[in-house]
């Protein structure tokens, strides 16, 4: 009796490009459509030399992923199309300019005799490895980066997405703040400690409208797989503005894949906007939830102490010597960004220079003609224009600061009131008690030298709004700050 045995597929039966694309068509029916186009699409080439396949990767990463994810997959391709003894052997080309865009590392080949095995992939022993070209300048560094408790968190959390050897451990950071907070600094600072720290690593900088307008070209030039690769295959890559994203859905959807496609990489990804996740309009929910999943830490405007030392690095990289009051009067003065204190100190230079005082040290007085200079022209402000802002700041309706109500913030407003406008009006303090509805000006007057009296001794005070106790001196900054901007009557 001859005993039959179940016959083998044979290579030799099939021409190589025939093979090929069977593995390529078993591997895409037992993946999916998304996995596979996004893993053996544009990112893989297959070879069948003998028994053997061999899968080639457009660089190391993506070759680590694909060895510790679908090596079993890959094997039973292989043994399907070419017999039992079929050998996956998973490289990195050797000319990545052919399968990228150039953003990528020179490639090197992995584990010539077996799939490799799964662990991070090791991108800082790439020896000679060139630095990539990058979309957008990098300027910023984590060492020019002042640190205060406003933005504490938000400068651990990337530091440690620069730094960390494994970035399977680590999600995507997402940093909301208002402008000028300092987003777009660490994001940069991101990009280049993960660059001196890994010298062979592919990174891009971008903002959301420069992806949003090479989405659209490749669009329009049927050119969509190329500009995939190019923002697909990275290992870091950080996205400023992505609030721009408001009602582009086409962008959208193809913002979530590639995210969903560096999630599956394990590489890494930094993110920034003006609003938190949940505030971002005309965005779709999947995307939100995208960003969500992630680290989402926000950066609150500069307290003053974090702006006093922001003061003095930034005067001191221009050659400006300020002694400590002038540098509290510019402290004081910028409280909406980082970029409003640039401006007035790249003025102060100029005025310096012009005044032949370039070397000299600068001081109150200086500050004081600064900023009268630069103050609005036009009408006189008026008491309405200070009751509107502090209102609005303190969340007081005008209603019960003219009646008489006694609650707490109620009276807190009325304080700062009196306080502001006796510094920034020329009305006496029966005038102002006439504006605030008082007939017996006394309380007005007691009510202002109070607040007075606490921000000299820096008393914090308590809103009753559940957070903690804000700094007096802070908040009549910020109120100064506010009334500035807003239109006189």
């Amino acid at each position: 009796m001859t005993t039959r045995t179940r016959p083998q597929p044979r290579a030799k039966e099939l021409p190589v490009s025939a093979a090929a694309k069977q593995v390529s068509e078993y591997l895409a029916k037992r993946l999916g459509e998304r996995k596979y186009d996004l893993w053996f699409g544009p990112a893989t080439r297959f070879r069948i030399d003998g028994k053997k396949l061999e899968v080639t990767a457009k660089n190391q990463r993506v070759a680590d992923w694909i060895g510790a994810n679908f090596a079993e997959d890959l094997r039973q391709a292989a043994e399907m199309t070419l017999g039992a003894q079929a050998v996956v052997d998973v490289r990195v080309d050797e000319a990545p300019d052919a399968m990228s865009n150039g953003l990528h590392t020179p490639a090197r080949q992995a584990a010539p005799s077996a799939v490799p095995s799964p662990g991070p992939a090791r991108r800082n022993d790439l020896a000679g490895a060139r630095r990539p070209d990058l979309s957008l300048p990098l300027r910023h560094r984590f060492e020019d980066f002042v640190v205060g408790a406003t933005n504490e968190l938000a400068f651990t959390a990337a530091t440690r997405l620069a730094e960390a050897p494994d970035p399977r451990t680590l999600g995507a950071l997402f940093i909301h703040g208002e402008c000028g907070v300092g987003k777009t600094h660490l994001l940069q600072a991101v990009c280049r400690r993960h660059l001196d720290r890994f010298p062979g690593a592919t990174v891009r900088y971008t903002t959301c409208e420069q992806f949003t307008n090479e989405y659209i070209v490749a669009v329009k030039n049927n050119s969509v797989e190329q500009f995939r690769r190019k923002v697909r295959g990275l290992d870091l890559l950080a996205v400023d503005d992505v609030h721009f994203l408001s009602n582009k859905t086409a962008t959208q959807n193809e913002f979530l894949h590639t995210l969903d496609a560096i999630d599956l990489s394990g590489a890494r990804l930094a993110m920034a906007s003006d609003e938190h996740p949940r505030h971002l309009k005309a965005v779709s929910r999947a995307l939100i939830s995208r960003f969500l999943a992630g680290m989402v830490c926000q950066i609150e405007p500069p307290d003053r102490g974090t702006r006093l030392a922001l003061v003095r690095r930034l005067a001191e990289r221009r050659g400006l010597r300020l002694n400590d009051a002038a540098a509290e009067q510019v402290a004081a003065h910028c409280v909406g960004s980082v970029r409003e204190m640039e401006g007035v100190l790249s003025k102060l230079d100029a005025l310096c220079r012009l005044e032949g005082e370039g070397q000299g040290e600068v001081g109150c007085v200086m500050i004081e003609r600064l900023f009268k200079a630069d103050a609005p022209g036009g009408r006189p402000l008026r008491v309405n224009t200070i009751i509107d802002a502090v209102c609005a700041r303190l969340c007081v309706e005008r209603g019960d600061l003219l009646g008489k109500t006694r609650h707490h913030r109620v009276v807190i407003a009325r304080g700062l009131i009196s306080y502001l406008a006796r510094e920034l009006t020329t009305l006496s303090f029966p005038e102002i008690g006439r504006a605030l509805g008082r007939r017996n000006h006394s309380t007005v007057l007691t009510a202002g030298r109070r607040v007075g009296d606490q921000i000299e001794r820096n008393e914090r005070i308590d809103l009753e709004d559940g957070g903690e106790p804000v700094p007096l001196r802070e908040l009549a900054d910020r109120l100064r700050h506010d009334i500035r901007r807003l239109p006189r009557e």
